[in-house]
């Protein structure tokens, strides 16, 4: 038998699980358990310095647990906060910021204070995700529990728009009517801006592409899903601008979302409004989730830059983040590896700046690899007096880092969504740097994820 213990949660890990300690004095992590708590667990994996434990019974709930405890085995969705105030979310979010500028970049307390900004959290935590991707078992759409092949159980109104609710419910009716084993996800975006959808089913088969079309194609108009579909969002007063399907083979496309996507019917794209500039959304490709938090941060960004006259918008996918911070005749230039991002920029560029699209060019290059120095002399792009960075999950490459320090930019704006990827990145930053201020912002409530926008000079300029 597994052994049980009754501890005490004295705070919360960076993926939002519970931390106390056993008699021993040896840490454990208790996911679903929340500071201040008492609860009984269960010990399931046990190292030299740590164990990881489930959470069997809350004996002392927190004062700020809104909801029941629910054991983890059954949960989805990635909403460790959820059961919490959303006061005490902002909080855990700020101080988790904090901790990392302190643990890992080595601020003092002090300066750490001085330089991080109040969180801006979300004035609406309720079905904000404008993206969600399902898994599709059995005839049930749902999201995965962690570390897990089964579906779970989350609160929808906590995380996803109403319609994506209401399309869910209409498909798993069709399956109980036509069951199907082909299809292994479903993917769905939306702007509640333009009123306009787009959905994605997912296969995993590695059968022809061609019979895989054209029996899913078959399946979706004998079914009855397309014509229903359509009616639904015709209904709700959405327009559904296309049904695609993608065929993801192998664990490379799967993880990567990646793979071949094929038009079932309308488009591959859908239309938003960010920052009063309409763009232009093509499946697969990355949008910020939440529309209004993000904007938020685009509005940060702005501010600081403003003064600049060319940005180099690094990482820049199709472009959303530098098109929502133009302002005047400030030119921007992003660099992008990918290539359909690159020409969703492009095609952003028209919608949102038309006549003023050579203000805004676009490079395919991996930032890593681009010799920027050679594509100023070639004329291709101008020297920057500011850059905004906003790097994958892992942080910038030690490479991209001393390519910027070279470029010396009087200003930069670090987009980050790992507090302890941002503050590794500091320690180098900080050479020729001095940090003007840090913001965090909540774009993903429930969850344990926090954004934060750090603000740069260089300290040339000051002398």
């Amino acid at each position: 038998m597994l052994e049980e213990a009754v501890i005490t949660i004295r705070a919360l890990g960076s993926e939002g699980q519970g931390i106390g300690s056993l008699a021993s004095g040896k840490t454990v992590f208790a996911p679903g358990a929340f500071p201040d708590e008492e609860c009984r667990v269960r010990i399931t994996r046990e190292g030299k310095r740590y164990c990881e434990a489930e959470v069997l019974e809350i004996l002392k709930p927190s004062a700020s647990r809104l909801s029941p405890f629910i054991p983890q085995d059954k949960v989805s969705g990635g909403l460790p906060l959820a059961p919490m105030s959303y006061g005490f979310q902002l909080e855990y979010k700020q101080n988790r910021v904090r901790e990392c500028l302190i643990r890992i970049t080595g601020l003092t307390e002090d300066e750490a204070d001085s330089l991080i900004r109040p969180i801006r959290g979300a004035k609406d935590n309720r079905r904000y995700r404008n993206h969600m991707q399902y898994q599709i078992r059995q005839g049930r759409i749902g999201l995965l529990v962690a570390s897990s092949h089964e579906l779970g159980e989350y609160d929808e109104e906590l995380i996803e728009y109403e319609i994506f609710s209401k399309i869910r419910r209409t498909i798993e009716k069709r399956f109980e009517r036509a069951p199907i084993r082909l299809l292994d996800g479903l993917v769905l975006r939306a702007s509640l801006r333009t009123m306009q959808v787009l959905m994605e089913f997912v296969t995993t088969s590695t059968g022809p592409h061609e019979t895989l079309i054209r029996d899913i194609e078959d399946y979706l108009t004998a079914s009855g899903i397309k014509e229903a579909s359509y009616d639904l969002c015709h209904k709700e007063g959405f327009d559904l601008k296309g049904i695609l399907l993608r065929i993801s083979p192998d664990k490379a496309s799967i993880r990567t979302r990646g793979g071949k996507r094929v038009v079932i019917d309308g488009c591959d794209s859908y239309d938003e409004i960010f920052c009063s500039r309409r763009l232009r959304i093509k499946a697969g490709s990355f949008f910020q989730v939440n529309t209004e938090q993000a904007e938020i941060l685009a509005g940060i960004a702005s501010g600081y830059l403003k003064e600049a006259e060319v940005i180099y918008d690094l990482y820049c996918g199709c472009g959303t983040l530098g098109m929502g911070i133009k302002s005047g005749g400030q030119k921007i230039f992003g660099i992008e590896s990918v290539p359909e991002a690159v020409e969703s920029a492009k095609i952003n560029r028209k919608l949102a700046f038309p006549g003023s699209e050579d203000d805004l060019i676009y490079i395919c290059r991996d930032v890593l690899k681009a010799d920027i120095a050679d594509l100023i002399k070639k004329g291709r792009i101008l020297p920057a007096d500011a850059v905004i960075v906003d790097p994958p999950r892992k942080g910038m490459d030690p490479g991209v880092i001393r390519k910027i320090s070279d470029l010396a930019p009087r200003k930069i704006c670090y987009v980050s969504c790992d507090p302890a990827s941002l503050a590794r990145d500091l320690i180098q930053l900080r050479k020729s740097y001095d940090i003007a201020g840090i913001t965090p912002v909540d774009l993903f409530p429930n969850a344990a994820g926090v954004e934060t926008v750090c603000l740069l000079s260089n300290r040339r300029n000051q002398q």
